[in-house]
């Protein structure tokens, strides 16, 4: 078997890993659908960082270990001050757990998944495209993450599958219960502004959703809705800041009068 390893420079001595417990990886924001161009060499921890949490695993999993794939803001060099380093493990046989880590100034959150899961997920799920969008292959044997990237890739360029007109009415109910409870909830303001929270949520899901585009990183999620529907986005800005209950109830009725438009009400049969 061809075994590809992820190694810092030989500065770059690195410590051991404590295991812990731990969080779901973060998405992948939503770019053009062309495959994104080469990053420049992490920084010098992320590098030290890296290669501990490759030797971690590897000395864990043994023979079953398939390939280290690095994920979020890591991987898109976009770590902040209080980041995790995600990553994806791919292994033989089933599994689907998590697993915490702390290398250095960082938390590892460790996602093991079967090899025929992850392929399997590349084509169904609305999520592992996006994960996988600018990820990166850290150890791998056989190709196998690079071959899970590539399906990845082109399953993103072909965009979501468009929703029947049956699943966009489903979803306009389903944004609109939200909506509604909170409107019945005007009376005690700070429930009801809680399930408003969880309308927005919805609201942007949706919007997603309704438009065909993979789903950015909460956030851009503004500015990638700003710059695609300006007036959807304004609506959502006033939403998110209104200062009063009422004003912030109107806004979202505006919302969802503007978002589904042009979905029917369920059939009646009265």
């Amino acid at each position: 078997m061809e075994d590809r390893t992820y190694e810092p420079g030989p500065e770059q001595a690195v410590t051991e890993a404590a295991p812990a417990e731990f969080p779901a990886c973060e998405p992948v924001p939503q770019a053009d659908t062309a495959c994104a161009p080469e990053k420049a060499a992490p920084a010098p921890e992320i590098e030290q960082i890296l290669a501990k949490a490759v030797r971690h695993i590897r000395a864990k999993r043994g023979g079953d270990l398939a390939a280290i794939i690095l994920v979020g803001s890591a991987a898109r060099e976009a770590l902040m001050p209080h980041s995790d380093v995600d990553l994806l493990v791919l292994v033989l046989g089933k599994d689907n757990s998590h697993e915490l880590v702390r290398v250095l100034t960082r938390n590892i959150d460790i996602r093991y998944l079967g090899v025929a899961v992850a392929e399997e997920q590349v084509q169904t799920s609305p999520r592992l495209p996006i994960i996988l969008r600018k990820a990166r292959v850290l150890f791998e044997l056989e190709a196998a993450g690079s071959q899970l990237l590539q399906k990845a890739h082109a399953r993103f360029r072909h965009g979501p599958p468009p929703l029947t007109i049956h699943e966009k009415i489903r979803l306009r109910t389903d944004v609109l219960h939200w909506l509604g409870k909170a409107e019945d909830r005007q009376a005690d303001p700070a429930v009801a502004r809680h399930l408003i929270s969880i309308f927005l949520d919805e609201s942007i899901t949706a919007f997603y959703q309704l438009r065909g585009f993979w789903p950015a990183s909460p956030t851009e999620h503004l500015r990638f809705i700003v710059q695609r529907d300006g007036a959807l986005g304004d609506l959502l800005r006033q939403a998110l800041s209104a200062a009063d209950l009422a004003d912030q109830l109107a806004t979202a009725r505006r919302i969802a009068d503007h978002l589904f438009k042009d979905i029917p009400s369920p059939a009646r049969i009265d």
